[in-house]
């Protein structure tokens, strides 16, 4: 570069510096007492040293999330050496523009690291997925940055962010054609939460200039201004609304010194609490009918519960209380191995970091139950030391429940016990219909002895393609079908043509069994209407029966869907097992029905998928069908099955259309459970199985010894 051109350079340069100054001093409070310095540098034109003194401010204010310093480093690297060479890695991939996100809680993971050659583009889609673009401008690998900077006082992290921060900024004006990308409303709510996060970290550096805070500061305030100038319908209902919002409420503790700190804060307490009353149903579940996005959503709100707590700020009721049913809601859908469901767009991930976090900040003891129980790494950096030994003094207390019904989103959790080693089972009854959701109606899962044995197929990616479409499928989930149909109608990655619903829901917990059933309405919709119902019925602690029914008038393909983690699966005497070295699950078709397997796959995670297997046990019959399906360990329960008769009152005996019945002998117990599936006459009420006359829709009968116990399901 010659004189010239270097004299130019530095002109504009210094000129857009001085804007930038202007522009956000422009926008201080000077009405507050501790900027009165500031002020009288400002109003002496020396906006120069007015910058120098609101870094000196910032670097002495007290921060909003970080709570540890360099004399919690030996505690930290002590009892968290795994987390901490992780963090160090990371961030020394960030260094080198190489990016790869794995944090637990990302919304969309990426298994292969991509690596930047020069300057990061922040507008990069590798292979076609523009959700990596979304990552990539998220920044939360910044907070790797900075807690490497704090593990060990090395600059050049804190050089990065500052180098990464700048060129970001410099190449992202707030313009139109940058709104499908990195302005993204959604990206702008969690940019704030981590830029601010970031900041912290390296406040006290060197190369953390009044320069740089001007420019910081000033985009800080812009993605206030953007996020603030609209609150559309679609973001009152939809977890994107609570996420920027969020954003804002960040933005609003962090710059108290701005003239619209008040507003911003108010604006987004009542937009927030516009969303929560909106978004998150009666049982505390979200709508969206995803734990995942109820978990960035439970996120968002534990973060505002936090800084309001910190900054002494009375939040609107239904703000508090909502989290905490959020929480609870995560407590009563975990799984023993502490992670949430794989329903909807979802991942496997742990909840116990989300759960000790509204513990103690709940101060709750149920929730405590449920989470670490000491604090993890991600937490010590958020609640220091003091805080951690206050969470450990809290004292665990087992839920007084163990199975629950969320009504609101039609979500059966059922469970033997509350151990690591206890059985459990989660069973779709409703579908709301939304782009995170699936064709995953009568769906079921079943976890048991530490591993998932029959899991939701998972999400994958959520770019256009036959792989959205394929872990969409119903067929990837533990559903029913009719001539290879699937139950709704495919349209593209976010909405279906056609979409099932069900109905009839019906539910029962008990000490000793839960039940639930509901119709899919799907099939109606052929020339030759099906119905479709499924009952299933759990005998705890490890005894599963499913009936099946299929309701029609001309000649079908019916099927039953059984979707598995592994090819660890084989057909076996027209049965299905799984081929572990012990705890095998026997899935026993109890009717003469054909089975096959396929390959298939299961993805834990976005962008991962493993090779799995799919069973299907189908049948081609007229008219009405029905299923009957034993599921057990044959290694835990000494079982033996058979189908008994079933008479009415006059001793005629009722085909499987009307009624059916099936005994299990469980070593001196023997459970009869009847079904009815279609009254043939109004007023015949009763009915007689193994001698016994019993009324009722669903009934359970318990003989021990010579003694009936009775048990009507439903009526």
């Amino acid at each position: 570069m010659n004189k010239f051109k270097l004299f130019f350079f530095l002109i504009i340069f210094n000129n857009t510096i001085i804007a930038q100054s202007a522009a956000i001093i422009d926008q201080l409070n000077f009405n507050l007492p501790q900027l009165e310095s500031v002020k009288k540098n400002h109003n002496s034109g020396n906006d120069k040293n007015a910058l120098r003194l609101l870094l000196g401010l910032y670097r002495q204010k007290e921060n909003l999330y970080l709570k540890v310093s360099k004399s919690d480093l030996e505690y930290i690297k002590s009892n968290y050496p795994d987390e901490v060479d992780k963090t160090l890695k990371n961030a020394n991939k960030v260094l080198n523009h190489n990016f790869l996100f794995r944090d637990e809680w990302d919304l969309e993971k990426s298994t292969i690291p991509y690596q930047f050659t020069g300057a990061i583009d922040w507008k990069t889609i590798p292979d076609g997925d523009i959700e990596w673009c979304y990552m990539l401008n998220r920044h939360k690998f910044w907070v790797d940055l900075g807690k490497a900077y704090l593990l060990t006082a090395d600059e050049k992290y804190a050089k990065e962010f500052v180098n990464q921060a700048t060129h970001w900024i410099d190449n992202n004006p707030l313009e139109d054609a940058l709104k499908k990308y990195s302005w993204r409303r959604i990206e702008a709510g969690i940019r704030c939460e981590n830029w601010i996060k970031s900041f912290e970290y390296f406040k006290n550096s060197k190369y953390i200039t009044p320069e740089f805070l001007s420019k910081f500061l000033n985009s800080l305030y812009q993605h206030a201004q953007y996020i603030n100038n609209s609150f559309s319908n679609f973001s009152k209902t939809s977890n994107w609304g609570v996420i920027e919002f969020q954003g804002l409420f960040n933005v609003s503790q962090f710059l108290t010194e701005f003239k619209e700190n008040k507003k911003w804060e108010t604006d987004a307490l009542n937009n927030l609490s516009t969303c929560i009353q909106l978004q998150i149903l009666e049982d505390g579940t979200h709508w969206e009918q995803s734990p995942m996005y109820h978990n960035e959503v439970f996120h968002c709100f534990m973060n505002v519960n936090l800084l309001a707590q910190r900054n002494h700020i009375v939040l609107p009721e239904i703000v508090v209380q909502k989290t905490k049913q959020m929480a609870l809601a995560n407590v009563q859908w975990q799984k023993p191995n502490y992670h949430e469901p794989l329903l909807g767009d979802s991942d496997d991930n742990d909840l116990r970091s989300f759960l000790t976090l509204s513990s103690f900040l709940f101060n709750d003891s149920i929730l405590k139950s449920r989470a670490f129980k000491t604090v993890d790494y991600e937490n010590f950096f958020i609640m220091g030391k003091e805080n951690s030994i206050i969470y450990e003094n809290l004292a665990g207390q087992q839920p007084d429940f163990l199975s629950t019904y969320q009504q609101s989103s039609g979500d059966f959790y059922m469970r033997s016990s509350w151990k690591e080693n206890s059985t459990y089972t989660g069973f779709h009854l409703k579908k709301l219909g939304c782009g995170h959701g699936h064709d995953n109606l009568l769906h079921f899962t079943l976890f048991a002895n530490g591993k998932d044995y029959l899991v939701d197929g998972g999400r994958y990616t959520y770019v256009e393609n036959r792989w959205r479409e394929f872990f969409k499928n119903n067929k990837s989930h533990n559903t029913l079908g009719v001539d290879d149909l699937t139950n709704s109608i495919y349209s593209d990655s976010w909405s279906n043509s056609f979409e099932a619903r069900s109905q009839g829901i019906f539910t029962k917990i008990e000490s000793s069994f839960d039940y639930a059933e509901a119709e899919n309405t799907a099939y109606k919709r052929l020339i030759d209407p099906v119905s479709i119902k499924r009952r299933l019925l759990f005998i705890k602690p490890n005894i599963w029966v499913l009936f099946d029914s299929f309701s029609a008038n001309g000649e079908h393909k019916f099927s039953q869907y059984f979707n598995f983690p592994n090819d660890s699966i084989q057909i076996k005497s027209g049965t299905l097992t799984t081929t572990y070295a012990k705890n095998n699950l026997i899935i026993q078709p109890v009717k003469k029905a054909e089975i096959k397997l396929t390959d298939s796959w299961w993805s834990p995670e976005y962008n991962s998928k493993i090779e799995s297997k799919r069973a299907e046990v189908f049948s081609a019959a007229k008219g009405f069908t029905s299923f009957i399906t034993l599921l057990y360990f044959p290694d835990e329960t000494n079982l033996k099955y058979e189908k008994t008769p079933v008479y009415n009152r006059s001793n005629k005996l009722l085909s499987d259309e009307v009624a059916e019945a099936l005994n299990i002998v469980v070593d001196d117990k023997m459970y009869t459970i009847f079904v009815l599936h279609n009254s043939p006459v109004p007023a015949d009420h009763f009915f007689i199985v193994n001698d016994q006359i019993i009324s009722g829709e669903i009934v359970l009968i318990e003989k021990n010894k010579d003694q009936n116990t009775i048990k009507i399901i439903k009526d």
